[in-house]
């Protein structure tokens, strides 16, 4: 068998070379049906497709009724978007090729253009059915089309039959795996991609796909070693240098972030977002000049970017630099007026020069953005106390409970008005019961800032219910 197979490799080698040297002597010579067919795969698998087209021209032009060639005429005018012609040169060989698995492949890839989905994926099932000893290469061809045309519910029943047949099919438990993730079944491609690498240790996407998919489920070390595999594999891998760089600030581990995020900068054109990053590392790290400097890298080569501003604003704030931390502010939220976090940072900035009005102002511009931020709402209070002695605490809750009474913030506020401020602890229960059901996120602000309220023993047992 192996002695069959290399002497066919043979024959088409040199069927390639006879074509070759006619090309470059400009003299045709005859060539068989199926010769004109292994020259044309040859040219096809390696993706010279002008030479493809020459072979079969030539083989059009010496066996005019060889339909055969006429489903490869059609599959390449399909592929080159001429459709009606595809279809229509399909329509007249279908009959005679009636068990070609390559013309229903073809008229299933046509369909898919179109836009009819289920008609495609009838001529798909019926390549299957006509393929026989070819059957696992035709699910994988018909799988790889069906993911290239983000059809990826339709692609995983046929990559899963194959799988099924050849448990360890490298290309199809790519593909599964892909289309998995993108149809929301990650844990499902999680453990498809697990099989890859099993198979194959050696499958750098495999990895890092792995770690993408790792990264989005937060498990942050296992990405980290997915990543680490992929770089091992390919150390100028930049991609997987970014994605690491960003499992270990996730992490917390921001100076080996750092270490990571430079790397990808010395193997990628595309370095501003590193830059960012890297930036952001300097400042959880505490060392605010250097993140001022690559935050400028950043704005220098893309003034529109609101994040880096608002970066840069926050790092002079902790350098104590408020008014120059303000007037980068405000060029972030030039940009980008809608995002809740400038506002923010613009109070607190406000705030420390004394301009406790003007914080006011700013802090409500980013809670009407952002209304569930509940440490927001708990400095506006004490800034509305503070502006006005006098301030109507029952009027203040009326107004944002007819705003925004199905916000789970409001209620944690609420709960904070009543207990501390209207000696009411049932109703301040009442609230926080209502907070709690909607959303525990504001949990950890109301347990830091009062903790009294977190000791009551009725709001022990809605959090520690027996």
């Amino acid at each position: 068998m192996q002695d069959f197979l290399h002497a066919n490799h043979d024959d088409v080698l040199e069927a390639v070379e006879r074509f070759e040297r006619m090309i470059s002597t400009e003299k045709e010579v005859y060539f068989d049906v199926h010769q004109i067919e292994s020259i044309f795969e040859f040219y096809i698998e390696k993706y010279l497709f002008e030479q493809a087209d020459q072979i079969l021209q030539i083989g059009l032009r010496q066996h005019p009724q060889a339909s055969s060639l006429r489903v490869k005429q059609a599959g390449m005018l399909a592929d080159q978007g001429q459709l009606d012609a595809a279809l229509s040169l399909l329509k007249q060989v279908a009959p005679i090729e009636s068990t070609n698995t390559e013309v229903f492949i073809t008229l299933g890839w046509i369909s898919l253009q179109q836009n009819e989905v289920s008609q495609a994926v009838e001529y798909f099932h019926k390549a299957v059915e006509m393929a026989f000893e070819d059957e696992q290469e035709v699910l994988l061809e018909i799988g790889y089309n069906l993911n290239q045309m983000d059809v990826f519910d339709e692609s995983v029943p046929f990559l899963e039959r194959l799988i099924l047949k050849n448990p360890n099919h490298e290309s199809a438990l790519f593909e599964l795996a892909f289309a998995l993730d993108r149809i929301g079944h990650r844990k499902r491609s999680i453990a498809t991609y697990q099989h890859l690498v099993d198979v194959n240790p050696f499958s750098e996407n495999g990895w890092y796909n792995l770690g993408i998919l790792y990264n989005k489920e937060e498990r942050f070390v296992e990405a980290l070693q997915a990543y680490e595999f992929t770089i091992a594999l390919n150390p100028n891998h930049g991609e997987a240098f970014f994605n690491k760089g960003n499992s270990l600030a996730h992490a917390g581990e921001f100076a080996e972030a750092l270490d990571a995020y430079l790397e990808n900068v010395s193997l990628s054109r595309d370095v501003l977002t590193s830059y960012q990053y890297i930036a952001d590392c300097w400042e959880q790290l505490g060392n605010y000049d250097m993140a001022i400097r690559f935050y400028r890298l950043v704005t220098k080569e893309d003034p529109e970017n609101g994040d880096a501003w608002y970066g840069m604003g926050t790092a002079l704030m902790e350098k104590e630099d408020f008014t120059g931390g303000l007037q980068v502010i405000d060029q972030a939220i030039s940009i980008n007026p809608i995002h809740a976090d400038y506002w923010f940072a613009h109070a607190r900035g406000l705030f420390e020069l004394e301009k406790v009005e003007d914080a006011c102002r700013s802090l409500e511009n980013g809670l009407n953005i952002d209304p569930e931020e509940v440490s927001g709402w708990i400095e506006l209070l004490k800034l509305k106390i503070v502006l006005e002695p006098t301030f109507d605490l029952a009027e203040f809750l009326k107004e944002i409970h007819e705003k925004y009474d199905d916000v789970a913030a409001i209620h944690y506020l609420s709960a904070v008005i009543h207990f501390k401020y209207f000696d009411d602890n049932e109703k301040a229960i009442q609230e926080f019961k209502l907070a709690y059901d909607i959303n525990t996120d504001g949990l950890n602000t109301i347990s830091e800032d009062f903790p009294e309220l977190i000791a009551l023993p009725e709001v022990k047992n809605i959090l520690n219910p027996e």
